[in-house]
């Protein structure tokens, strides 16, 4: 089964992260209220569904590397806007 996924960056960084809205991140302290995300640094982290709220979406030309790491490590992404 894929994977939903967004391709984000804030509008004043250049830092692309892949945002997964299906996937919680810890229900228990995060009350539904923030989600997994993913980048090169850092790898798996929490993200405020707030925050991914103000990201831009990117094309595929910003995300193809990050999309390629997810790919390798397991993942069959499908990609939303």
């Amino acid at each position: 089964m894929a994977t939903l996924v967004k391709f984000l960056k804030h509008p004043n960084d250049t830092e692309v992260f892949a945002f997964f809205p299906q996937l919680n991140y810890n229900n228990r302290l995060y009350n539904n209220n923030a989600k997994v995300s993913y980048a090169h640094l850092g790898q798996h982290s929490a993200c405020s569904v707030a925050y991914a709220n103000e990201c831009v979406s990117v094309d595929e030309t910003e995300y193809k590397d990050l999309k390629n790491e997810l790919e390798q490590i397991g993942y069959d992404l499908k990609i939303c806007k």
